[in-house]
């Protein structure tokens, strides 16, 4: 998902506050909401010109580009359920913004300044954020224990490959 949101007059004063204090939605917020692969926001107050006439931008342009498992309906509706009050920081400051943020005015919002994506590339495409960080942890406690292996007698490791699958029962 691409979207431009164009900034109301003193919006983009208001957002580098905003990224000044810290980040609108942290990436543990992120990282729990579990579908998302990335996200990118991003301040636009000129593009670059490439030999061109630049191109006259009345009011900047705040960006945000998420990949996500799902669709978009789904995206949207956990958005507003679980992080309202930082979208209010993250898009409050642009035009058309509905500050109820209620599931069906938000996606209109969106829709309607969606840039469309002609082609996406998906490495894994059935693969999912979970998956990945379940696969993640795996390797990490997996690595580790190889690592202390050597120094570990028959019963000790035994212990430790005992309590590394029942900690990551849920992983494998």
């Amino acid at each position: 998902m691409t979207v431009f949101s164009p900034l109301w007059p003193g919006g983009r004063y208001l957002q580098w506050l905003v990224y000044a204090v810290g980040h609108v939605i942290p990436s543990g917020d992120v990282d729990q909401l579990g579908l998302i692969h990335f996200a990118r926001l991003a301040l636009i107050e000129q593009f670059p010109d490439h030999g061109q006439p630049p191109d006259d931008l009345r009011h900047p342009l705040q960006l945000f580009e998420s990949n996500y498992n799902g669709s978009f309906g789904q995206y949207i509706d956990t958005f507003v359920d679980e992080v309202r009050g930082k979208m209010r920081a993250f898009w409050g400051t642009s035009y058309g913004f509905p500050w109820s943020v209620r599931p069906g005015p938000f996606k209109a919002y969106i829709t309607a300044n969606l840039f469309p994506i002609n082609y996406y590339y998906a490495r894994n495409p059935n693969t999912t954020v979970k998956t990945i960080s379940a696969a993640v942890r795996v390797a990490h406690a997996n690595e580790q224990l190889r690592r202390d292996a050597s120094r570990l007698t028959p019963a000790n490791f035994a212990e430790r490959f005992r309590a590394l699958v029942t900690d990551l029962q849920a992983d494998l």
